[in-house]
């Protein structure tokens, strides 16, 4: 296949190919240093969504929580987006299943919202934050707090209501 290129994008000079290289190579010393991240885990991205997330595993459960000291399923995802991505997604099941864009199950990425319906109230009830494969992570509940479970439990599969991106 014959790809059209921009040739004003590409360095012709020997001193303009030199400033492409240095510049590669400084960005590669700063990706090594830590000073600069890949996409994967950058502030904002899922990656770094997910990885926020789970360092609250095992935090208990508290209705109306959305702290470290406890949390419910809303405030977990509230706490989380908010530490990650400084993203305000609101404080209720309902106002985040508004925010973003729809996912289909086939397509979401880590740091979706997957939500749940018909759990312990009628509509729209629970919501988790996808990490990969067919995992989530979720303030469950008073007895197991936040946990990591799967999308394709029996419990899960059946209340299962759709996902949304944010970022």
């Amino acid at each position: 296949m014959v790809q059209n290129v921009n040739s004003s994008a590409i360095p012709h000079s020997r001193f303009e190919r030199l400033i492409c290289r240095r510049h590669a190579i400084g960005l590669a010393i700063l990706v090594t240093l830590g000073l600069t991240s890949s996409n994967a885990g950058a502030a904002g991205s899922g990656g770094e969504v997910v990885r926020v997330a789970k360092r609250y595993k095992g935090a208990r459960y508290k209705w109306g929580g959305a702290s470290p000291k406890g949390f419910d399923c809303s405030g977990f995802t509230w706490y989380v987006y908010q530490k990650a991505a400084n993203m305000d997604i609101t404080r209720g099941v309902e106002g985040q299943w508004k925010r973003g864009h729809s996912v289909s199950r086939g397509k979401l990425r880590p740091g979706d919202l997957v939500f749940f319906e018909n759990t312990f109230e009628r509509g729209l009830s629970h919501v988790g934050i996808f990490i990969k494969g067919k995992d989530f992570i979720h303030a469950e509940n008073e007895n197991t707090g936040v946990v990591i479970s799967s999308l394709d439990s029996d419990y899960y599969r059946k209340h299962y209501a759709g996902a949304r991106r944010l970022l």
